[in-house]
């Protein structure tokens, strides 16, 4: 005998963090109750039970609060935190997010769970009458957050974050939502943070094992993006001496951290963009 399943969507209230709210229903599949002599259906995976209920709300420490009580991280969408050095960069992104989750369903389609428990992977938007969407590429179009490409290869969400960035939309209406590689002292203080930075490039060199590419003078104490020679390769491809790239404007993103001055670590392609119709600013 054949069982049928049903949708519980589950109603929750999503913070704007602009002192209202949006109501948001995150929707997850499980068994209806089996028939008599039927054999029981598969279990929902560990890391997407079936709805509880409660609150939705946007966290503060760069996960989405389901509504049932779970935590999602979107992987390839970094969300501002309570951290932030950017003043008002959190509610900026809660109130452009707002609209995009406005009246529909939220589907969660997570690949696993963190050291934290919470859900890693990404989301459906689904709405009445139209197919299910992406919802991180829908955030960041919307000027929610930015993009981490790096963590989600082959995934719209660099073009998503640049259409909102273009556009001025949501976090992108605050200056500070990308760093400028000269302001050491505000790169230092985004240690630890995702960041997106802006710069020219003063010089580059290399040792045996990596390539070095500086943002000011004083390459001891100014902003450097650090990549391994393979990955220069990769990115630049091979044979370009690094030397090439002073006087390039770049844009660069991933975590900051203290290597002499405030630096970012290159692994991936999308973390770099070679931007060269602005060089000469």
């Amino acid at each position: 005998m054949t069982l049928f399943r049903t949708v519980v969507a589950t109603v929750g209230i999503l913070s704007a963090g602009m002192g209202g709210g949006v109501r948001v229903a995150v929707a997850q599949e499980r068994p209806a109750a089996p028939q008599p002599g039927a054999r029981p259906g598969p279990r929902p995976p560990p890391e997407a039970p079936a709805a509880r209920g409660g609150a939705a709300q946007w966290a503060g420490d760069g996960s989405f609060a389901l509504a049932d009580g779970r935590r999602l991280v979107f992987r390839g969408l970094i969300l501002p935190t309570r951290l932030a050095v950017t003043e008002g960069l959190p509610a900026a992104a809660a109130a452009a997010a707002g609209p995009v989750l406005a009246g529909a369903e939220v589907r969660p389609a997570a690949l696993h769970t963190d050291r934290h428990g919470r859900l890693v992977g990404d989301a459906l938007l689904l709405r009445p009458g139209a197919p299910p969407s992406h919802l991180a590429a829908a955030l960041l179009a919307a000027g929610a957050g930015y993009a981490d490409p790096a963590q989600a290869p082959g995934c719209p969400l660099a073009a998503a974050e640049a259409e909102a960035r273009q556009a001025g939309r949501g976090i992108w209406t605050l200056p500070g939502a990308k760093a400028d590689a000269r302001d050491v002292a505000g790169l230092s203080r985004r240690v630890g943070l995702f960041s997106l930075v802006e710069g020219r490039v003063t010089a580059a060199g290399a040792t045996r094992d990596r390539v070095f590419l500086n943002f000011g003078e004083r390459w001891r104490e100014d902003f450097t993006v650090i990549l391994a020679k393979e990955d220069f390769a990769t990115i630049f491809g091979e044979g370009l001496p690094p030397a090439r790239l002073a006087g390039r404007w770049i844009r660069v993103r991933g975590v900051v951290r203290l290597d002499g001055g405030p630096a970012i670590s290159v692994a991936k392609a999308g973390q770099l963009d070679d931007l060269p119709g602005l060089d000469e600013r």
